[in-house]
Order: C-alpha cells, then structure tokens, then sequence
C-alpha cells in the first residue's frame, strides 16, 4: 500500500463525516417538528374525543335523518385518498403506506373507482406505476392545521356529492409508538347512522336536526385534521428513526475507515523501514 491508498480512506473518511453532520442536522429538526406535533396531537385528541361523542349522540337523536352523506345502502364505486409525505428520507414509510393503498384497491375488485393521490411522493410513485389516479394533491402542509383540513374535507364531501362515487376510504399513516409506523384504513363518507338509545335522553335547542346540519361538516373537519395530524406524526417519526439510524451506520463507516487508514499508515511505514534497512545493508556489503 502507497500513499495513494492513505489519500483515498482519508477522502472517504471526510465524505462520510460531512455526510454524518447532514444527518444528525436533519435528526434534530425532525425531533423538533415532532416536539411541536406531538403537543398538537395530545391536545387535539381530547377535543376530538368529546366532539365525535356531541355528533354520535345528536345523530342518533335524530330518526329518519335524511342526507346523502349518511349511509343507504352497500357502497358500489369506492375511492381511496392515499396520503403520504412531500418529502423522503424517512425509511419505507412513505412507501408502506402506498402499498397499502394497492392492496386496499385490489381487495375492492370491481368496486374500486380510483385513487385520489394527497402528497408528492404518493403522486409521482403512482405516475411511475400506472395507476389510475382520478384526483391529486401535494404540498397542501408542512404543519397540519385546522383550516387546511376542513378545507379537504369539504372538497371531499363535494365529490362525494356529485355522486361519482359512494364511498370514500382514508389510507394514512398511524403512529403506534415512536419506533413503530402503521398504516390504517378508515372509512370517511358516508357516515354511518348510531341507533337510539333508549337510556340517555336530552333536551336538545334547537332542535336535533338543525343541529346536526350545523355540525356536520365541522365534524368531517374535526375527522380529516385528526389523520392530518397523525399521518404527519408517523412520518416525522419514520424521519427521524432513518436520520438516527443513519448517523450511527456513518459513525459506525468512520470508524471502520480510521482503523482502515491507520493500518494502510503502519504499512507503509513499515514498507519504508524495510526500504532503508535494506539499503543501509546494501551500503555496508
């Protein structure tokens, strides 16, 4: 081993380290957006909680309800809104939560109407694949906000209306913990009407049904910043597992190069040794 060899693993060893730096940069503003979502989410989850419960019990107050966004009868054209990331680095989890939306569309055989792709990666994956996207959109957040959801949710509820379809699903991440991401499909319309119950009775003003209208598209809302919030969750976790992963595999590299570096040092060192002892022989012969 020559010089050139000590020059190449020192060249590396660089590259890895400022590739270390990147990551472990990215792994603190990871940690610090979801810091900020984690908050959102624990004070969010309460105020969804008490909500869906007002909505359960004013709907099933009302009897013989009618509106198109309750449920009829057995859905026959099904769309499924596939929301993943805006960016990458974040493992396979934007990837997972597409190939879920594929099994999804495949298990709805013929009832399956289309995909309706929510976020740069989702889009351009679905592009490359062929698959039948019928809606589309991305960089609708960075950080979810209440606004940004009922918007979406509304635009759903007006498809939904023009009757193109009479069943929308939500494939979204979901954050079992902090190191585990999965992946959930839920049912967003129609809304499923909740029998009576004869045990809780309360006086309602106005009256249930007017309510119920009033109420109703806040609770889609409500509904939509919920999976907002926690697919944004699951993501950042995944981001920041992959950036932290990344960095100890970069610590991990270096140190396998430095003691790389250092052998090729002794080597030729050694090498060198070699070279004046035998030419101090050579002198004395």
């Amino acid at each position: 081993m020559g010089r050139g060899t000590e020059q190449f693993i020192k060249k590396k060893i660089k590259s890895v380290r400022s590739t270390m730096h990147i990551t472990n940069a990215m792994e603190m503003v990871a940690t610090a957006k979801l810091n900020k979502l984690k908050r959102m989410v624990k004070n969010f989850y309460d105020y969804e909680h008490e909500f869906s419960n007002l909505f359960e019990r004013v709907l099933s107050a009302v009897e013989g309800f009618t509106s198109d966004l309750i449920y009829k009868e057995e859905p026959k054209h099904v769309i499924l809104v596939v929301i993943s990331g805006d960016m990458g680095l974040c493992g396979s989890y934007n990837n997972d939560v597409i190939d879920q939306g594929y099994k999804s569309a495949e298990k709805l055989g013929d009832k399956f109407a289309g995909f309706y792709a929510v976020g740069t990666r989702v889009k351009a994956r679905m592009a490359f694949d062929k698959k039948r996207v019928r809606y589309s959109k991305y960089n609708i957040y960075s950080m979810p906000s209440y606004d940004d959801a009922q918007s979406f949710a509304n635009e759903l509820a007006k498809i939904y209306l023009e009757k193109n379809v009479d069943s929308i699903k939500i494939v979204h991440g979901y954050p079992k913990n902090s190191l585990i991401q999965m992946v959930k499909v839920e049912d967003f319309l129609p809304i499923k009407p909740i029998k009576r119950s004869e045990n809780s009775v309360y006086d309602y003003e106005p009256e249930p049904e007017e309510l119920l209208k009033a109420i109703l598209p806040q609770y889609l809302g409500t509904k939509m910043y919920r999976i907002m919030l926690e697919s944004r969750v699951a993501e950042q976790n995944a981001r920041q597992n992959a950036m932290r992963n990344a960095t100890e595999n970069a610590k991990d590299l270096v140190k396998d190069l430095t003691l790389r570096y250092n052998k090729a040092r002794q080597a030729y060192i050694t090498q060198e040794i070699i070279e004046v002892t035998n030419g101090s022989e050579a002198l004395k012969d």
